[in-house]
Formats: C-alpha cells, structure tokens, sequence
C-alpha cells in the first residue's frame, strides 16, 4: 500500500527529471557562435550570427556556447528563427550560461525581435541602464514586435520597461523577469507568463498594459510567483502594485499566483492623479496566495470567480501548440 501511494509521485519526478535535459552542443545545421576561440565557420557575435542568415522563410537555428555578449541584438528575418543558449538543464533558468548584455548607458532594448516565428531557451537577455530619474529612462532587456515568440527558461533583467510584449502572441514559460518600474508592458500584445518568477528591484508596478482604442491586449500571468530581487537594496514590502494602466483600456490578469510581501494590500494603482485611466481597465485576480494577496483591492479591480476566459488558449488562441513548446507548459 505504501508503494502505490507514493507511485504518483515518483512518477511525476520522473518526469521532470526526464524533460532536464542539458544542451551543451548545438544541433546538426545550427549557426554556431562562440565568444572566444572561434572555430572556422563560426560567429563571436550573436548579431553576425543572425546577419548571416538567409531571409528566404526557412527555419534556422543558433547555437550560443557560455560567455557574456555585449551587444545589442535586433532580429528581422523571413523564417522561424531559434535560438539556443548552451545550459546544463534546459528546464531551469539557473543554469544558463549565455548572457546577453547591453552596453551600459544604452535605453534601447537589448534584444529587439521585428519578425515572428521566434523562439529563445536558456538566454541571460540584460539592460544595464538602470536606475535614472529622467523621464522615460527605459531598460528595456526585450522589445517583442512579433507573433508567435516564445520565451522559455530565460532571464530578462532591466529596471524600467524591462519587457516589452508589444504586438503579436507570446509566451514566457518557467522565466525569470525583474524591473521595478512598468517592467512588463505593451499595447496591442497577448502574452502569456506562465511559472514565471517575476522579481522586483525597486518600487513600482509590475505590469502596464495600454492598447490604444482601435486594439486589444492582454497580459496573464499564471501560476507566478511575485517577489522581491536578491538585488534589491531595500525592503520592497508593500511599495510593489500589480499594474498600472497605461490607457483605460488596459487587460491585465493574475491567476494562481503567489504573491509576496511586496505587494501593496491595494493590489493596483493609478496612472497618475492628472489621468487615472481607470474608466474601462480589467485588472483582475482569481486565486492569489501568499502574504501579498491579503487586503482591500482598489475599486477598479476584480476578484474573478474562476480562471475561465484566461487560459492559454484565450491568451493565445487555439492554434497555440502548433509554436508554443508545451515541455514549458508542465
């Protein structure tokens, strides 16, 4: 009796232990890029790695062994593009070896993807900016101008506008995303982050989600857990918001998250006092725990009944596995 109690599981460890994989060696075909020691046939950018690919609608792949790139990438070629960071466990974002890093002053985005059909595993993606009192003082690690990117087991680490999922459809699965202010936002973009760790670094709001009046976005953030990074420098307890929103018509869900210390008891906040842009927001909750979850949550927000109408398939649309990697969808 013992054995067939403890059979579910084992087998569930079994199965995480068997999707762990590592990747220290790019696939057969992959366009290879090395930081040092470049071997004939390979790049020491991952910029003339992607330049070198032919813009005539087939799939390619690149293959980035361990080192820190400092560059910043832009993507705009005709063809689905991966891209894979050498690790040791494909299945944790502690393993990635490959950083991609800005150079430190730039406000543009590290990684800047202008086409669709992309896919990122195992990437450390960084904007050193920082911190700065000017306005409009972005960091942004990743601009997301495409449809079907897929982020999986990456780091983004920035401070203001970390990510921007502008357009398209988009998933972040088992990712690491830390910023203080708006660090996840956009305007016409349907992303879905899901057991992500979402971390910030300073006060702020998390999300800012504003598609104009001719569009819809919708950012779900599911199964998360909400903390305060190690690289903070103070106690965030309480001074973090759910979101904010950057136009009234802002769409922002968290669903079965953990949310830490951090959190305000008010969950969300304003724009501002000169424009609010509460009119016509949906930000909403449905099975939030942790210390953060507690509180009276600001009148413009909702307690949803269920997690109906924010799965993936709502997010994303029905034809999601067809480009989502479901191994990150566990």
């Amino acid at each position: 009796m013992l054995l067939l109690s403890l059979l579910p599981g084992l087998l569930a460890f079994c199965t995480c232990v068997a999707r762990a994989q590592s990747r220290t060696a790019p696939p057969a075909g992959a366009t290879v890029v090395r930081r040092s020691g470049t071997q004939v046939g390979e790049f020491s950018t991952i910029s003339a790695a992607a330049a070198s690919l032919p813009n005539d609608g087939s799939a390619r792949v690149i293959f980035i062994y361990p080192g820190t790139y400092t560059e910043q990438v832009h993507l705009t070629r005709n063809g689905k593009l991966t891209i894979m960071g050498y690790t040791t466990n494909t299945m944790s974002f502690a393993d990635n070896q490959v950083s991609l890093t800005s150079v430190e002053g730039t406000i543009s985005a590290t990684l800047r993807i202008d086409q669709n059909n992309v896919a990122v595993y195992n990437i450390d993606v960084v904007n050193n900016f920082g911190p700065h009192t000017a306005s409009g003082a972005q960091a942004l690690a990743v601009a997301g101008y495409g449809t079907n990117l897929g982020f999986y087991a990456v780091r983004l680490f920035g401070y203001q506008d970390t990510l921007r999922a502008e357009k398209g459809v988009q998933f972040y699965g088992l990712c690491y995303i830390e910023g203080a202010v708006d660090f996840i936002f956009g305007q016409n973009g349907h992303a879905f982050f899901h057991r992500n760790t979402i971390a910030s670094v300073d006060a702020g709001a998390i999300t800012a989600d504003g598609p104009d009046t001719t569009t819809e976005s919708l950012f779900v953030i599911n199964e998360s857990t909400i903390t305060q990074s190690t690289a903070a420098t103070r106690s965030l307890t309480g001074l973090v918001f759910l979101g904010r929103p950057w136009s009234a018509q802002a769409q922002v869900a968290y669903i079965s998250c953990n949310l830490g210390a951090v959190i305000n008891s008010a969950g969300w906040e304003i724009w501002s006092t000169a424009t609010p842009n509460t009119a016509n927001v949906l930000f909403a909750e449905f099975n939030s725990t942790g210390v953060g979850a507690t509180g009276t949550r600001a009148s413009f927000s909702t307690k949803l009944p269920s997690a109906a109408g924010f799965g993936i398939a709502d997010v994303l649309g029905a034809n999601w596995t067809s480009w989502v990697d479901a191994t990150y969808f566990t």
